[in-house]
């Protein structure tokens, strides 16, 4: 039996192990917190459903990606990346809105966020410039344009519709030249570009009058709201807070009273906030988990996702090829990046962005892209173990031939001196 599942699930048995773990928690909380979209359906179930089968799906793209070698897959960016951009930019006009952005297109009645590919070809492109880079630093310049220029492309379209996966990305962008040793002084005008672009961008939003901000394209019309939000919550003392439910701050309101409610956790399933906020199943699935399981069941999954990321580092510390390492490394880290900011908006520790919970929230497009990434980082840990079994093999064999060489050789010896 264990052979057999070897011979299925190949690469990291530890992150094999994470993964199911995520996939069981998923399906417990998920047919707790899809209670407000259920009653819309003729059959309750059929919301919760239609999670398992995005997570079957997504166990599917887990088993073949792993098992298929990574290498064919490092020049893909070439050809999808310029078609995602163009898509992004026309998504205005061909896209569907989905919780409260034109951010998804319909494809066969299914919804299918560009974005979530544009991060997977992001990190392609990053990990296969930045290994090429340590073989020729002299042109460390022409490749840091590259770099930044596309990045800079594609963020533009999805920083409308969705500000926190263009931020994300960006933050990506600099930890993966970082690791790839770009040159610090480069480093260094990313860092405050990005700064200055962040404050540029903030500072012009909080004083466009608010007859013009509503007429702002995208989902840009909302950001100024959310960070006024936050200044105000930062501002305002906690004795002179007046806690009071509107429909703006619905969501995080109902997600601090779940939260709230996690010092007596009320047990998987009796969660009683998941009837009053709006997207319990996707952007406050952590404010659920907490209500349900408490403080342990929180610190719990933070360290399912932290494992993830000290998988990568042991890859990066493994692998003897470049490009691999920081595929690995991009793919870990985005995943991590991502679900320590749902949990920190969460927990009202920053301002609303809609971004799921990766393996755990509801979502196609999220969790079919994530799976993408984990296996080929599966993919990776397979191709490291298979390198290592044949080093193995190869110095015992010289190890062997040395053996038999010299015990030939003293049979000679004593052969003669008899």
């Amino acid at each position: 039996m264990r052979e057999l599942l070897k011979g299925i699930f190949k690469g990291n048995s530890v992150l094999w192990v994470i993964i199911a773990i995520l996939f069981s928690i998923s399906c417990i909380l998920m047919f707790s917190a899809i209670s407000s979209v259920a009653h819309k359906s003729a059959n309750y179930l059929d919301p919760f459903y239609g999670h398992v089968k995005h997570l079957a799906f997504g166990l599917v793209i887990l088993i073949l990606t792993s098992r298929f070698p990574y290498k064919y897959l490092r020049k893909l960016y070439l050809v999808f990346l310029p078609v995602v951009i163009v898509i992004l930019f026309i998504m205005p006009l061909i896209g569907v809105e989905l919780n409260g952005g034109v951010r998804a297109i319909r494809i066969a009645g299914f919804d299918v966020q560009p974005q979530e590919f544009a991060k997977i070809l992001i990190i392609m492109l990053l990990a296969d410039i930045l290994s090429i880079y340590q073989k020729n630093e002299s042109e460390g310049k022409t490749y840091f344009w590259i770099i930044l220029g596309t990045v800079a492309l594609t963020c533009l379209p999805i920083a409308m519709q969705n500000m926190s996966t263009a931020v994300m990305i960006c933050m990506l962008t600099f930890i993966m030249m970082f690791i790839g040793r770009m040159e610090r002084k480069r480093l260094l005008i990313l860092l405050f570009s990005g700064l200055l672009a962040v404050a540029v961008i903030i500072g012009t939003l909080l004083l466009l009058p608010d007859s013009i901000n509503k007429n702002l394209p995208g989902h840009m019309s909302s950001i100024k709201g959310r960070i006024e939000n936050v200044i105000e919550d930062i501002q305002t003392p906690d004795n002179r807070k007046v806690y009071t439910i509107t429909d703006e701050n619905r969501q995080p309101m109902h997600a601090k009273i779940a939260i709230a409610n996690g010092r007596n956790p009320s047990g998987p399933g009796n969660s009683i906030q998941r009837d009053y906020l709006p997207l319990a199943f996707s952007d406050y699935i952590f404010a659920i988990l907490i209500e349900e399981s408490g403080i342990y069941g929180a610190l719990f999954v933070m360290t399912l996702y932290l494992i993830i990321l000290f998988i990568a580092g042991s890859i990066l510390k493994k692998s003897k090829k470049i490009y691999p390492a920081l595929l690995s490394v991009g793919f870990c880290t985005m995943i991590v990046m991502q679900a320590y900011i749902s949990m920190c908006v969460a927990v009202g520790l920053g301002p609303v962005t809609g971004q799921p919970l990766p393996l755990i929230s509801r979502g196609g497009t999220s969790i079919l892209s994530t799976c993408f990434m984990l296996g080929v980082v599966l993919s990776v840990t397979n191709t490291i173990t298979q390198e290592t079994m044949a080093e193995n093999e190869v110095t015992e064999n010289e190890t062997t031939e040395t053996n038999i060489t010299q015990n030939t050789s003293e049979n000679i010896e004593n052969e003669e001196v008899m």
